[in-house]
């Protein structure tokens, strides 16, 4: 569609500066990491670059101009995805998960995306090829506007939990706190998992032999059963 250079060059190019970006990312994200923010970041930086391939193809179509314009955001783009989308959606999805219910939610919500990644794949072929819809570039419109619903659902809806423990995790989804107000809130290291531990009490049978020896009987009461 850029109609610039070598394809096969330009996707090589691609694919090596989006491994250079994950590289990068797993060097900072230890540091740095704040999941909504970079995850927010990428899809508005991913959401203009679309947007404006979208506009310069529709204004000036299949000029040579218009496919440096194509091949530059792309390069763009595939740096803010990796960079910042990416890596982050997978490490949320780890991390926000019950931890009794880790593996069936983790499960759950890798099936749904492979599932968006395959209709993508076919449906994208229509909107492309001359020969049906004939959009080209101009699909960027429609990635543009779900880029810009995803980070409106990340900055509603997804808590930040860099240096959280799972327990801390665990612990402001019970209190209820919302999630812009994750990165702030104090724990208290209360958890309602601790307070659904049995108490075990030590009885001690009152009777005793005559003779000051110790109890004959003693028990263990643990939340009420006696062993």
């Amino acid at each position: 569609m850029a109609n610039v250079g070598n394809a096969f060059e330009n996707s090589c190019i691609l694919t090596g500066t989006g491994v250079a970006a994950l590289l990068f990312n797993a060097l900072v994200i230890t540091k740095y990491g704040r999941r909504r923010a970079m995850m927010i970041s990428g899809f508005i930086v991913c959401g203009l670059s679309q947007l404006i391939m979208a506009i310069v193809y529709t204004i000036e179509p299949g000029t040579q101009k218009t496919g440096k314009v194509i091949v530059g955001l792309s390069v763009v783009y595939i740096v803010a995805y990796n960079a910042m989308i990416s890596t982050y959606a997978w490490l949320s999805g780890g991390e926000l998960a019950s931890q009794r219910l880790r593996s069936h939610t983790f499960g759950l919500a890798t099936a749904v995306g492979f599932f968006g990644a395959w209709l993508t794949t076919f449906t994208a072929p229509y909107f492309i090829n001359p020969l049906k819809l004939g959009w080209g570039p101009k699909y960027g419109y429609i990635w543009t506007g779900s880029c810009f619903i995803a980070g409106t659902w990340i900055w509603l809806y997804l808590p930040e939990v860099k240096d959280r423990t799972l327990e801390q995790i665990d612990e402001m989804f019970e209190a209820g706190v919302p999630a812009r107000k994750f990165r702030k809130y104090q724990c208290t290291g209360h958890h309602v998992a601790l307070d659904e531990k049995p108490q075990a009490n030590h009885v001690e049978s009152q009777s005793s032999q005559g003779d000051g020896s110790e109890p004959k009987n003693s028990a263990v009461n643990v939340s009420g059963v006696e062993i």
